[in-house]
């Protein structure tokens, strides 16, 4: 089974990082990770892209539902059996 962790970011630079770090962790060899940055202005891009993981960015701050719209589109889109939802 192939499994997605997504997570939903709004200005979460200085927690990302951590969450990152520990779901690679603890789920890296089971599936991938999606950061959907919901039109941060802050470093919250450039965080998920040192993790290495999927992005998908807003250009403005649509809220956390547009979020996980976009991330459940891509996991279907993408062929994913489920979806783990955490926040940033």
């Amino acid at each position: 089974m192939k499994g997605l962790v997504l997570i939903p970011a709004y200005q979460a630079e200085k927690h990302l990082g951590s969450v990152l770090k520990n779901v690679l962790i603890a789920f890296s060899k089971s599936g991938d990770v999606l950061v959907v940055d919901d039109g941060s202005s802050d470093g919250t891009a450039r965080i998920a892209q040192k993790y290495g993981v999927f992005i998908i960015s807003h250009r403005k701050n649509c809220g956390k539902g547009a979020a996980l719209k976009s991330g459940f589109r891509f996991a279907i889109e993408k062929g994913y059996d489920y979806v783990i939802c955490l926040d940033a």
